[in-house]
């Protein structure tokens, strides 16, 4: 058996089953570069040990069986389990079921960055949840430019929440936090909070602004690096 075959077949298949591109599977994998994991993949060269841990974290398997040490995948669902979440940008969200849906059957036209996130801390989050990245400061301190919000658009917000939202005639959401302003649910009229005060608050009701909420924010991922 030709050892670098075996673990680049592995690598494969393994990929595959998780439905990722080389690119997502390199950015799952701490930035590992696209001709690196084609080398590996081919058989031309072996990762090292340090990279077998990485691609073996990304991919839910263990590994001994990337190294072709064990023929136990070992998938980590019953251990440390783990999802895949599509990152949208502001015109996708606007429609993020649509856009969701298209990812989840394969049918999206253009390549799509996915983020990981813990099934074990977020055990109800839907097959429609999404993840947004802020773009702007306007909910600064809270969240930053360049934090990443994870979405589920099936979880009704409750006041104080951080929500994804969409204005009427606009093109593209915006996150802001959630301040009831009507327990009815005929005449709902709420406010999204911009935490940041050089930015305005929006009041949405029938006699106001007209919106809609996308979904709720459910967690925060935040790079130790600005």
């Amino acid at each position: 058996m030709n050892i670098k075959k075996e673990i680049g077949k592995r690598i494969l298949e393994a990929r595959k089953a998780k439905g990722l591109t080389l690119k997502a599977l390199g950015e799952l994998a701490g930035g590992l570069k696209q001709t690196r994991l084609t080398n590996w993949e081919q058989g031309v060269r072996t990762p090292g040990p340090e990279e077998i841990k990485l691609l073996a974290q990304t991919l839910d398997v263990s590994p001994a069986y990337l190294m072709c040490l064990s023929d136990e995948k070992q998938f980590k669902e019953t251990i440390n389990p783990s999802r895949l979440i599509p990152l949208l940008d502001y015109q996708q969200a606007c429609e993020a079921k649509l856009h969701t849906d298209k990812i989840n059957e394969k049918d999206a036209n253009t390549e799509v960055v996915f983020i990981s996130v813990s099934s074990m801390l977020l055990p109800e989050l839907s097959d429609d949840a999404f993840a947004l990245k802020m773009m702007d400061a306007s909910m600064s301190p809270e969240i930053r430019v360049n934090d990443v919000l994870v979405v589920d658009p099936d979880i009704i917000p409750r006041p104080g929440s951080f929500v994804v939202a969409l204005l009427e005639n606009n093109k593209e959401v915006l996150i802001r936090k959630y301040k009831q302003l009507s327990a009815s649910k005929a005449n709902e009229e709420y406010e999204l909070v911009a935490l940041n005060h050089d930015w305005a608050d929006i009041h949405v009701g029938p006699k106001e602004i007209q919106g809609r909420i996308i979904g709720s924010g459910v967690s925060l991922i935040r790079g130790l690096r600005e």
